[in-house]
């Protein structure tokens, strides 16, 4: 997956040190991973599931990726994944 992600701390709130910008760090880790899912980049990268949703959906408004699930043909909520659109 992705080597550097350590390469930053989270600091609460949106705040990273060193500072990053959290769009095109996370647009960067679904080009380099997808299709992945929220809980999968939450476990790579330890953001919060609600930061990460909110910067997705900032993506996905700006037409950057796109969602899409996958039924496990089982009871539940289908897998919703991210992707890069192209």
């Amino acid at each position: 997956m992705i080597q550097d992600l350590k390469t930053f701390s989270y600091k609460g709130r949106g705040v990273f040190e060193p500072g990053i910008d959290i769009k095109e760090f996370l647009f960067q880790i679904i080009e380099k991973s997808g299709p992945i899912t929220r809980g999968e980049i939450k476990e790579v990268t330890n953001i919060p599931r609600t930061t990460i949703y909110d910067t997705i959906v900032k993506l996905i408004l700006l037409k950057k990726i796109k969602k899409f699930t996958v039924s496990n043909k089982k009871r539940g909520r289908p897998k919703v994944y991210y992707k890069i659109i192209k």
